[in-house]
């Protein structure tokens, strides 16, 4: 992600140096064209982090599910009672964390 991000600065950085050799030419139409690049091009640069954001929030909500059924197969196969209080108080913990990311994930999908 951050060779992206980096590439992604160069690229803008190209852009504003462009637009001022053409201010320097006085090159009204040039100017317009590398406005308009620049324009898509911080579009693009948003999107892309928006989704690796998004991409992030789903990772963290498969690790949550692969514990999920991690303690569940331990809960499952104990007959000890501390162990199993533990193992349900931390269920209880990931489906709220797991509550908040899903939230989270929605509200990413609605400002898409």
């Amino acid at each position: 992600m951050q060779l992206i991000k980096t590439h992604s600065y160069l690229q803008v950085d190209d852009y504003l140096d462009l637009l001022n050799y053409a201010k320097q030419l006085n090159d009204t139409e040039w100017q317009q064209e590398l406005k308009e690049a620049l324009q898509h091009q911080l579009l693009e640069n948003g999107r892309e982090t928006k989704d690796s954001e998004i991409n992030a929030l789903w990772q963290h909500f498969d690790q949550i599910n692969d514990r999920l059924l991690e303690l569940f197969d331990l809960l499952r196969n104990s007959n000890n009672s501390v162990e199993r209080n533990s193992w349900s108080e931390q269920i209880w913990e990931l489906k709220l964390e797991r509550i908040k990311l899903e939230k989270q994930i929605q509200a990413r999908y609605a400002h898409y």
